[in-house]
């Protein structure tokens, strides 16, 4: 009887963990849209696209419910159909602090079937999905049928006059040529969308990351937290960030303000700098000495006359 009941339990238990590990494992997916923000949210989502031009920017989302991603890197695989002729692309993304969530915008340069899996930074497949991008649709043009003229015998003079009267061949409208046009006639109506005030803010800047840790090895950040204790002489931080399509600078401004422990509001300037950082670098560090208690909004600005903000971080000590 006893071994009977520790055989039930073992069952139950081991359902509960295939269960479990199911789920954990449908939670995850990849879904292809043409627009996100810093939300996560994705706009337009669709396994199949149609488009007159290329290359077709396309935003290539992972979700991991309700699980952070492990680690602050990983990859995204494309892999187009064979007949399509190109090779498979393999993107490395940097993905922000304790997300669920990652997001690439990806250039298709030709239609086709494409694979899409991602990646963590130790290689483990992910999640999978597929896509179908269409070319341009073919205009079909109805052959105009013949009218037949009956010509009816009339006097030669009424036959002159209606040959006078006879209006001059009228000039075709827009619909007509579009309508008997021999090659195909795409028409494209540019809207201008409404913004909100959050989605203008992340247009230049959308896959901005910060994140702060003790040391950057090889890219990696170490000691990645949020929250450090302090120590006598101050703690010095080593501050990540990126964006996936580069700043279009090489100056970054840094302004931080600090809000010290039993207060609301960030208003003691704390210290502002500026970062050289690569042409055409898509990931930087810097570090930053942490002093006093309490927590730190760290604000980075484009280094040149406009002064765009690229994005804002926190990190504390405590």
């Amino acid at each position: 009887m006893a071994r009977k009941l520790l055989s039930i339990m073992r069952m139950k238990l081991l359902f509960i963990v295939l269960a479990f590990f199911s789920l954990n494992v449908s939670a995850q997916e990849i879904t292809v849209g043409d627009f996100f923000n810093n939300l996560g949210t994705l706009r337009n989502p669709a396994v199949e696209w149609q488009t007159n031009q290329f290359p077709l920017k396309l935003v290539l989302m992972y979700n991991n419910g309700k699980t952070t991603i492990n680690g602050n890197a990983m990859n995204f695989l494309i892999e187009p159909a064979t007949e399509i002729g190109l090779p498979a692309d393999d993107v490395k993304l940097v993905i922000g602090q304790g997300r669920s969530w990652a997001a690439l915008k990806y250039d298709f340069t030709a239609p086709g079937t494409y694979k899409i899996t991602a990646f963590d930074r130790e290689k483990n497949a992910l999640a999978t999905a597929s896509i179908i991008i269409k070319g341009p649709k073919k205009v079909v043009v109805e052959k105009p049928i013949e009218k037949v003229v009956i010509e009816e015998k009339v006097p030669e003079k009424t036959k002159m006059e209606a040959v006078t009267k006879e209006p001059k061949n009228k000039e075709l409208t827009k619909e007509e040529l579009i309508e008997n046009a021999p090659e195909p006639v795409f028409v494209e109506s540019v809207i201008k969308e409404e913004l909100t005030e959050e989605e203008k803010e992340t247009l230049v800047f959308e896959s901005f990351y910060i994140a702060f840790g003790r040391s950057v090895q090889s890219g990696m950040l170490q000691g990645q937290n949020e929250k450090f204790k302090a120590v006598p002489g101050g703690v010095n931080a080593e501050v990540l960030f990126s964006n996936n399509e580069g700043f279009g600078t090489e100056l970054i401004a840094i302004d931080v303000w600090h809000k010290p422990l039993g207060t609301a509001k960030y208003d003691q300037h704390y210290t502002e700098l500026v970062v050289t950082i690569p042409k055409d670098a898509k990931q930087a560090n810097f570090k930053m000495l942490l002093k006093e208690r309490g927590s730190y909004k760290v604000s980075l600005y484009t280094g040149d006359e406009d002064a765009v903000w690229i994005g804002s971080g926190y990190v504390s000590l405590y």
